[in-house]
């Protein structure tokens, strides 16, 4: 039984690869999760399967929850047994309320441990290339709430203080920016002096406006600037012109999501972060290794009978994992392939192999044409269609899979033995993941901006997600994808997973040279590269 205890976490300011170790462990561990609206949801992919997930919002004036609420749910969640993340934005202890939760803890005697985030306060500036203390400029720093407590009768914060700092950071303060401004300049701080303010940062959202005390606001509203978004004012502001960072890497300001298999890291999902890129990873497909209409029984007689096979072909690295998993649970080893030449499709395939410790007699010579297209090619160079006639392919491969390769080895005079070794299924969750995703879409403004396609399986599930998510919605994105006002793109691997999107009335605007992550991450940059150059 777990002994309660409280995890009070800071999820940090926005970009999820700013989360501490500690704290993506503890979120692993937690049986319930009590996060708020201005964190990344992709931290909470980290939890476990069966974790409760509990939304308590917390937007300036509107929760979704009450403090008081939320209060009490930490310590009633605590006392069944369960192992609590509290998780909030930034820091806990920085204005956000962690200190309440604690006190709260402390009353009803459950355990709890503080995890420090990294705070909005310098991240988002830093991210802005403004760092708040600088040799020439600034050794002084003050950090302020521009959203006090309902309950105070008047503020409690001495602006005559506060404007004594080189550089003053205020959090919060896009409702009172008026009276804010107003009352550094009363302080004392010159009107003149350098500010700047900006909007979601370290996310791919992240807008910034820069000008002076008196102007300002202004130029914020000329921007467009909105909630949640952090004041800077000092003459560290200056510096941003000539270290700002993060709005120069070729993907600022792509959000895409990235179309996966369940349980699967994403490389291309870490390739975009790389190029600045914020990433949604939508699990689109799940891999069932053994399922009621996987046929066991025929797996295991092919094991058995190997030695008559004279290739034996892997168009995947699920088919590899499930066939070697099925040779070392009957109580064999790799010895009884030695009769075997075995073909791989392409380079993630291959290096799956290489796990087990095998190295492909036949793959596609070329990236160009990492696919059963590339088999087929390289069979033809090798034997010609004459010479593998009389010749037996064992093809371990996924359920239900539609395939160019078995008609050609057919027609060629070779014998075919497909063996099913794994399904893939449309998780169950998926369908309302697409859902809020694309909730209360709107053209001008959509929750992403490039859509990728790994697979003939991504573009039919994610269709299939599309359709049952929202009567009319497929519609929107195939008229939106051909005039491009709302910006979506699509990025398909490969031409002829762009071929199958075609089908569906999906125009990719990126395909990939080659049929790999890496081709298509380089394909993503260089459209990027040029439509910001236009």
């Amino acid at each position: 039984m777990n002994k309660p205890l409280v995890y009070l976490t800071g999820a940090g300011p926005g970009d999820p690869e700013l989360l501490t170790l500690k704290a993506k462990r503890v979120i692993g561990e937690a049986d319930v999760i009590v996060y708020d609206s201005l964190i990344s949801t992709d931290l909470l992919k980290y939890a476990r399967k069966d974790c409760e997930i509990i939304y308590a919002g917390k937007r300036s004036s509107n929760h979704t929850l009450p403090q008081y609420s939320i209060n009490e749910l930490l310590a009633k969640k605590a006392k069944e047994n369960k192992i609590v993340v509290r998780l909030k934005g930034g820091d806990p202890f920085l204005y956000g309320r962690g200190g309440e939760e604690a006190e709260k803890l402390h009353e009803e005697d459950i355990d709890f441990e503080i995890i420090p985030g990294i705070s909005s306060s310098f991240a988002v500036p830093a991210y802005a290339g403004i760092p708040l203390t600088h040799r020439d400029y600034s050794s002084t720093v003050a950090i302020v709430t521009g959203h006090e407590g309902e309950h105070k009768e008047e503020t409690t914060i001495n602006w005559d203080n506060i404007a004594g700092a080189s550089t003053i950071v205020v959090l919060m303060g896009y409702k009172n920016i008026t009276n804010i401004i107003n009352e550094i300049i009363k302080a004392g701080k010159d009107e003149n002096t350098p500010a700047a303010v900006i909007q979601e940062g370290t996310t791919a959202h992240q807008k910034v406006a820069v000008g002076t005390l008196k102007t300002i606001e202004k130029e914020m509203r000329s921007e467009g600037l909105k909630s949640p978004l952090i004041l800077i004012v000092g003459d560290v502001v200056r510096l941003r012109q000539r270290i700002k960072w993060f709005e120069k890497r070729p993907l600022y300001g792509v959000k895409a999501l990235i179309t996966r298999s369940t349980g699967k890291a994403s490389s291309l999902a870490a390739n975009l972060k790389k190029y600045g890129a914020e990433t949604i990873e939508l699990p689109l497909i799940e891999i069932i290794q053994k399922s009621r209409n996987i046929d066991e029984n025929a797996i295991l007689k092919s094991i058995e009978e190997i030695n008559r096979y004279d290739f034996l072909i892997f168009t995947s690295a699920n088919a590899a994992e499930g066939y070697f998993e099925r040779i070392f649970s009957a109580g064999k080893d790799l010895r009884i392939l030695s009769n075997c030449k075995i073909i791989s499709v392409g380079a993630a395939t291959s290096a799956e192999l290489r796990k087990y410790g095998i190295i492909a007699d036949i793959f596609p010579s070329s990236s160009e044409i990492f696919s059963q297209d590339g088999i087929i090619k390289e069979l033809d160079l090798l034997y010609g269609a004459t010479n593998i006639k009389g010749k037996n392919f064992l093809f371990p491969q996924a359920l239900n899979i539609s395939s160019e390769l078995p008609e050609y080895i057919i027609s060629a005079g070779g014998v075919l033995t497909n063996i099913p070794v794994y399904e893939t299924i449309l998780p169950p969750e998926s369908v309302e993941n697409i859902a809020n995703l694309f909730k209360d879409f709107n053209a001008a403004n959509p929750p992403v901006n490039l859509i990728t396609f790994t697979s003939y399986s991504t573009v039919e599930n994610f269709i299939k997600c599309v359709e049952s998510a929202q009567e009319g919605l497929l519609d929107i994105l195939q008229r939106t994808n051909a005039d491009r006002r709302c910006g979506i793109r699509f990025a398909a691997i490969g031409r002829k997973t762009a071929e199958y999107a075609f089908r569906f009335g999906i125009k990719s605007d990126i395909i990939s040279k080659d049929v790999n992550i890496n081709s298509l991450t380089e394909e993503i940059v260089n459209f990027y590269k040029e439509y910001n150059a236009l």
